[in-house]
């Protein structure tokens, strides 16, 4: 089945756990300071690392048959990004979504239940709502990689660790342009707002109002189950918009605030079975089926979920 079709008959999906984080911190590996692991594809021994953590995740969710999504190492990937970091010729995108096809390949029958998503985040601080773009300088500035990640064959595109509504709803019409399914991923407070003010419940439905075509589905990220168990269960966000088209977390490890995790030089990690009890709490309970960890997390978070759900 394709990427919709999946997402649609499928009462779970996982994805990745933490890549960045495990190579800075896990692995000691030298990021980019630009493109962050992009960089990575165009190294021998960062090639084979990166290529072992994705491996690591979908060995473990193959073991279950469950359809899995992993993300193109993309983030920050952006023209202005790649242009700084001297390879203004390369096709970046492309090289790290075809990274992910390689490993893809290597899965046999498994391979059809894998899906890429192409990665793309916000021009400035993801934890600075202040930074962000207008809409209009957002389809802009981010239409060049949603095209160069569309044509590279991912089966669908994700904007991630979203803290503001007007960059959002210009990168949603980006991706929309391309006529890929894509996703948008809000890093939210626990009082059910983005970082910009903006509720959960203000914000979907104005992306899924000015939309030529709308997002197949809105995530989380970088924020703990609790907080988006509190989110979701404001009354300004509990709403049949919130509870139908938002349908996934990446979840961080820690419960702090957004401004307290930003710059901080120590990895905030809470117990492992509590976070997986508390994101199957949300699947249970708030039909919140894709499922995969974030920042703090590793293939002992994903194997917990595994392991509870299957």
């Amino acid at each position: 089945m394709d990427f919709i079709s999946t997402f649609n008959t499928s009462k779970v999906i996982f994805t990745e756990g933490a890549v960045v984080e495990r190579l800075r911190r896990e692995y000691r590996v030298g990021l980019n300071q630009h493109i962050v692991h992009s960089g990575l594809v165009y190294d021998q021994q960062g090639r084979l690392i990166l290529r072992g953590i994705y491996k690591q995740y979908i060995d473990i969710v193959r073991k279950c048959n469950i359809p899995m999504m992993i993300f193109t190492p993309t983030r920050r990937s952006n023209p202005e990004q790649i242009a700084q970091a001297g390879l203004l010729r390369t096709d970046v995108n492309g090289d790290c979504a075809r990274l992910l096809m390689d490993i893809r390949s290597e899965y046999g029958e498994y391979s059809k239940r894998i899906f890429i998503g192409g990665l793309m985040g916000c021009r400035g601080d993801a934890y600075n709502a202040e930074e962000a773009l207008t809409s209009d300088e957002a389809l802009f500035f981010h239409q060049e990689q949603a095209n160069a990640l569309a044509d590279a064959g991912v089966d669908f595109l994700c904007g991630t660790t979203l803290p503001a509504m007007s960059e959002a709803v210009g990168l949603a019409q980006a991706m929309a342009r391309t006529g890929k399914p894509y996703i948008l991923s809000f890093v939210i407070r626990a009082n059910g707002t983005l970082l910009d003010g903006n509720s959960l419940h203000e914000t979907i439905s104005r992306i899924d109002q000015v939309s030529s075509r709308q997002p197949l589905f809105y995530m989380t990220n970088c924020i703990h189950p609790s907080v988006l168990l509190k989110a979701i269960e404001n009354h300004v966000n509990f709403t049949n918009i919130v509870k139908q088209r938002l349908k996934g977390i990446q979840a961080n490890t820690s419960s702090k605030s957004p401004e307290e995790l930003d710059g901080s030089t120590e990895l905030e990690s809470e117990d492992i079975v509590t976070l997986v009890n508390e994101m199957v709490y949300l699947h249970n309970n708030h039909q919140v089926k894709v499922l995969g960890g974030c920042c703090g997390t590793d293939e002992r978070h994903i194997q917990g979920l595994v392991n509870v759900l299957t």
